[in-house]
């Protein structure tokens, strides 16, 4: 047998049922095809890099699963007449898989740890968005930050020296 990794972007509108849904649905064709359906990776919503069907961002998901080859073209087949799924791509990631069993138990270990990941993630946020909501009410100044902002305040490294600007050779207009 030789794995599979479907990844596919869907509408950000989609909501985690509609997903869901769509995830059982592409495993039911996996099933009916002979492959076996391993983990699922949701990387989560994120910008495009350029605009698809007048979309700035979009829901990234991958599939993984093995089979002979059979099943890569039903499963293209569903995710093409899917008016949700914006785009996707089949890569072959191993020619041959010698042990099923070990890389399925691989696979469950391996969802384990995304499914705690995602929990302590969302823990993460709703302690963010409580403080927050706190700080607003106290009447505190409150940047609202949406999911770009979130996503650049995570890559952007902590500096204490980030108003100082002495020394990067640009000029001031006088006066400032």
């Amino acid at each position: 047998m030789r794995e599979y990794d479907t990844t596919f972007i869907v509408q950000p509108e989609i909501s985690e049922e509609g997903r869901e849904a769509m995830l059982q649905k592409l495993r039911g064709v996996l099933e009916r095809a002979g492959a076996v359906p391993l983990e699922v990776d949701d990387a989560g919503k994120r910008k495009l890099a350029y605009e698809i069907g007048k979309f700035q961002k979009g829901h990234y998901l991958s599939l993984f699963y093995l089979d002979q080859g059979k099943s890569v073209a039903e499963l293209e087949r569903a995710l093409r007449l899917d008016e949700s799924v914006l785009r996707f791509l089949t890569v072959r990631k191993e020619d041959r898989v010698l042990d099923v069993e070990a890389r399925k138990a691989k696979a469950v270990e391996l969802e384990r740890g995304r499914r705690e990941r995602a929990a302590e993630r969302a823990v993460r946020e709703a302690e963010e968005r409580a403080a927050r909501e706190a700080a607003r009410l106290a009447g505190e100044p409150v940047a609202s930050m949406n999911d770009e902002d979130e996503e650049e305040e995570l890559l952007r490294p902590e500096s204490d020296e980030e108003s100082e600007d002495e020394g990067n050779g640009r000029s001031s207009p006088a006066g400032e």
